[in-house]
């Protein structure tokens, strides 16, 4: 996908899980160069690092739906190692071997600064 002005700020995939692991750490790719949130929307949700704060970045299940039973996803965080945000997939019950677990697709959102207004509460408490 390409960036423009160096940003990312929606990518749609299919995350797969490795046999026998009960999360994912999956990076989204999405990054946004101008983070000046409060100038313009006061008390926007940000990008940041703290998983208990709302996150502006949306996590969106795709069909098929039923891939996504027995998985829960985490609060959306800015990375600064990679410079992108990344979400944390757990998986309740992990089958024994030979079954796979199956992959699920899932739609990233980050809406543009200049977008906002936004509100977020936390997707899990």
């Amino acid at each position: 996908m390409g960036r423009k002005a160096g940003a990312l700020l929606w990518n749609r995939t299919t995350v797969t899980f490795p046999p026998n692991v009960g999360t994912v750490d999956v990076d989204t790719g999405l990054t946004q160069p101008n983070r000046s949130f409060d100038a313009y929307s006061p008390s926007e949700p940000g990008l940041d690092t703290d998983v208990t704060i709302g996150s502006r970045v949306q996590v969106v299940p795709l069909s098929p739906i039923a891939n996504w039973a027995g998985k829960i996803h985490g609060e959306p965080f800015f990375n600064p190692t990679t410079g992108t945000v990344h979400v944390v997939i757990s998986i309740g019950l992990i089958p024994e071997p030979p079954f796979q677990i199956a992959p699920v697709n899932v739609l990233f959102w980050d809406p543009h600064s200049i977008v906002g207004p936004g509100d977020a509460d936390t997707y899990n408490p």
